[in-house]
């Protein structure tokens, strides 16, 4: 799905607006998470060369909705989608829910400090019930994912667009969460001008307890 650059400004515009318009942090929250994944599984891409993977984020929540987020990994992928060691990303959003139709808003930056590499994605997410419709809108490219989750499982359908229309192609992605902490997915990519392998993929991830 592409969208237009003024479009792509304005949700930028009002996302980062959002935290100034937000109420003094009074009932917020501060949470950490650490998972180890088999791979890094990116958009039914395996960036990691099937290498095991460790990743960490630091989530700042407010009752208001709005939210802040820094997160790193072990790996990392870059726009020729080889690895490229460690990724730092940060970003801040708002969420929240209209007659039972959830939505979030968000802006994010992506980093490899290694390679010098920087990008952003602007990302408006919506959930109704057990399905959801996230766009992340990029420089020259979108991304859609279209989703449904039945109780610990869950299927994702994705779909990578570009403004050149090289560098397209779909997945779709069958995940298990077997315990709180243990979850398995497996991604079946198809190529259209991407030139990325087609070879279903298998990952495991697990989340490591973290005390606040």
């Amino acid at each position: 799905m592409k969208l237009s650059t003024n479009l792509k400004a304005i949700t930028a515009a009002i996302v980062l607006a959002v935290p100034a318009m937000a109420p003094t942090a009074v009932n917020a929250e501060v949470g950490y998470s650490a998972t180890v994944s088999s791979m890094y599984l990116w958009r039914g891409q395996n960036v990691s060369d099937g290498a095991p993977t460790l990743s960490g984020s630091i989530d700042y929540s407010h009752d208001s909705g709005a939210y802040a987020f820094g997160w790193m990994s072990s790996e990392g992928v870059a726009s020729d989608t080889t690895t490229d060691g460690v990724e730092v990303d940060f970003g801040v959003g708002y969420a929240g829910e209209v007659a039972g139709v959830g939505y979030d808003v968000s802006y994010y930056t992506f980093n490899y400090p290694e390679e010098s590499v920087h990008g952003e994605e602007t990302v408006i997410g919506l959930s109704y019930e057990m399905a959801s419709l996230t766009m992340y809108m990029g420089d020259g490219y979108d991304y859609m994912t279209v989703g449904a989750e039945f109780g610990p499982a869950s299927v994702t359908y994705g779909s990578t667009t570009t403004d050149s229309g090289l560098g397209e192609y779909t997945h779709i992605d069958l995940s298990f969460a077997a315990t709180d902490a243990l979850s398995f997915t497996v991604s079946l990519p198809s190529d259209d001008t991407a030139g990325i392998s087609e070879e279903p993929k298998v990952m495991m991830s697990y989340s490591l307890p973290m005390g606040k």
